[in-house]
């Protein structure tokens, strides 16, 4: 699982190699830009939040862009742009990174273990060869506003349940759950194995109304299970910054 709670690693001088900015504070960017996809975060936005915090620099800046855009531009990155229908008459794009077969030569000659990002992953335990973008996408954002509020998260936890294959783990203080992330209607069979687990049924969806939704189909199963049902959906997620990860305990 990943978090925003670490130690940024020293780094290195700029190599002599294709595709690296000559500006100094450019590379120093692109540095951290690569280490933290070879620990496994995807998301741009994320990426670019995590970098600002370091250099105390605005995360929207056109400086900050520009160093990362370059990586992908000399082909040390790959990237893809997915998108998520949360919000009326609007779509929200998300764009994910992972490194080149070039961009992974580069980690590891900088002496940095290259890890599967979080888009791989879901590429590789989910999706599995089936194009699922938009729940890919669901899925990164949720786990990014997570971690935004001081949770671990980590997507597709290894976990040995039977039909029970949840999208996201999410740990803090102590406190853990399994989590669905949710575009559309469910099985009602999705929740009984959720709350069977793990004795509490936890899910995210895409608005308010569909978290509600959603936690209305889950109530035969809580009431079977005598457990209590978490609820929070994207859109209040993105929209109060403030807001804890949970916006319904019943």
């Amino acid at each position: 699982m990943l978090n925003h709670d670490f130690y940024y690693p020293e780094i290195p001088s700029k190599p002599e190699y294709p595709g690296i900015s000559r500006r100094r504070d450019h590379w120093q960017r692109q540095a951290i830009a690569l280490w933290l996809v070879s620990e496994g975060y995807s998301l741009a936005v994320e990426i670019q939040k995590l970098i600002s915090v370091l250099f105390f620099v605005n995360h929207r800046s056109g400086a900050l862009r520009q160093a990362l855009s370059g990586l992908r531009t000399n082909g040390l990155m790959v990237d893809d742009a997915l998108t998520l229908r949360v919000f009326a008459g609007r779509r929200t794009k998300i764009t994910v990174v992972r490194l080149s077969d070039t961009g992974r030569d580069l980690v590891q000659s900088l002496g940095w273990t290259v890890n599967e990002t979080e888009w791989e992953r879901m590429q590789r335990l989910h999706e599995k060869g089936n194009d699922q973008p938009r729940h890919t996408a669901a899925v990164l954002a949720f786990v990014y506003q997570a971690r935004l509020r001081g949770w671990s998260a980590g997507v597709m936890p290894e976990l040995d349940a039977g039909r029970f294959v949840p999208d996201v783990l999410v740990e803090k203080n102590g406190e853990s759950y399994y989590v669905e992330v949710e575009l559309g209607e469910q099985k009602a069979s999705k929740w009984h194995n959720m709350a069977r687990h793990q004795g509490v049924i936890a899910l995210c969806g895409r608005t308010p109304e569909h978290r509600g939704q959603l936690l209305a189909e889950a109530e035969v199963a809580a009431r079977k299970h005598q457990c209590n049902r978490l609820g929070t959906d994207l859109r209040t997620l993105f929209e109060q910054s403030e807001s804890p990860l949970w916006i319904d305990e019943i």
